[in-house]
């Protein structure tokens, strides 16, 4: 045990400090595992364990946890609770924002607000001072978030007439993207048991993710539960759709990851799988390098004009054609698997199919 000792100008000035100190050191009256003697690294494994037991996150989110709890227990994982405060807080995530940027910074922020949210539900903290740091500044973009109707004409066409294009896989998938607005892992999981040509509607209801330690695996479970959708599909879409569940795949005997809604991992053959755009050799195809075949494609075609456009600019072109149209934000949200605005709302299954004006907008390409 460490003798505290305090001094004073007066006995009694004296006595009362040490009375805080020994406030301080022993911290509020917990029955929890921690308190606020306890150091920052030894109540991240706590938390890790409520983030394993949770039900709720899909992997690739644990990871991304995993990730920022790293860099933030290398800054902090010494500290006692109690020797955290804003200041030391404000000072960290400033430090993440200049050396890695706004998105990093946003990341480790809310995992910390997470983490010292578990200390303060403990009685270890009596508030979390991570909800007073201050504001992450993103700074201004200088690059639009939306094509115009006459870029997104433009560069449809181009890519559309590209051999590189073609070569990569590109040119529906742009196409197919312009025209649904889903993310990019979702485009990527979509089945052909999941598409209904008849009625002209896709379910979204799966997504493609990088795990550690297992590559690239399709997940039958979207993002999130506001992901889970029936959206209409264009009619160029459809054909688009039509023409691609009549190809035949090379590398169709090449077993790919699958993770199924209860967390199953299984092991099956791509073709059996039936994904509308497989990877290039096989398998399931890798977001993150579908996203670099595409910015290599638009950049060979207009690098000025078309360079800065990445899968998402897509979902940002159809939300702002949507509502160049006039349909509500609910109706918006709804196409995009955007989560609800309210807890009534929250209920997906009663849906049904999403505006299916959107379908009839998305087709209409006359600037």
């Amino acid at each position: 045990m460490r003798e505290i000792t305090r001094y004073g100008p007066t006995r009694a000035a004296a006595e009362r400090r040490l009375k805080e100190a020994i406030r301080d050191r022993s911290g509020p009256p917990t029955g929890g595992e921690i308190t606020a003697d306890t150091r920052l690294r030894d109540a991240a494994r706590l938390w890790l364990a409520e983030v394993e037991e949770s039900d709720t996150l899909t992997p690739q989110t644990r990871e991304i946890y995993e990730r920022a709890l790293a860099r933030i227990l290398k800054a902090l994982g010494g500290l006692l609770l109690r020797e955290i405060g804003v200041p030391e807080v404000d000072r960290f995530i400033k430090a993440v924002r200049k050396n890695h940027g706004p998105s990093a910074a946003k990341t480790v922020k809310s995992v910390l607000s997470l983490l010292l949210g578990m200390a303060v539900r403990h009685g270890a903290m009596p508030t979390n001072p991570v909800r007073d740091a201050a504001k992450i500044s993103t700074g201004r973009r200088s690059r639009p978030q939306a094509l115009t109707r006459a870029d997104e004409a433009a560069m449809l066409a181009k890519v559309a007439a590209d051999e590189r294009a073609q070569e990569l896989d590109v040119a529906d998938l742009v196409a197919f993207l312009d025209g649904t607005g889903m993310r990019i892992g979702e485009a990527l999981a979509v089945r052909a048991e999941v598409v209904d040509l008849d009625a002209g509607v896709v379910e979204v209801c799966a997504t493609v993710a990088r795990l550690k330690g297992k590559g690239t695996v399709l997940q039958l479970h979207p993002k999130t539960a506001a992901g889970w959708r029936v959206i209409a599909l264009p009619d160029h879409v459809v054909e688009l759709c039509r023409r691609r569940m009549a190809m035949s795949w090379p590398h169709g005997d090449r077993e790919i990851t699958v993770i199924t809604a209860g967390g199953e991992e299984v092991r099956r053959p791509a073709g059996d799988v039936g994904l509308l755009f497989p990877g290039l050799f096989g398998g399931v195809r890798n977001p993150s390098n579908a996203n670099r075949d595409i910015k290599a494609v638009l950049t060979g075609i207009d690098g000025e004009r078309f360079g800065w456009v990445t899968s998402h600019t897509f979902r940002r072109t159809v939300a702002t054609r949507l509502d160049e149209a006039g349909l509500s934000a609910r109706a918006i949200a709804d196409h995009l698997g955007h989560a609800k605005p309210s807890m009534t709302q929250d209920v997906y299954m009663g849906r049904n199919v999403a505006a299916a004006q959107a379908a009839e907008i998305l087709g209409n390409r006359e600037a």
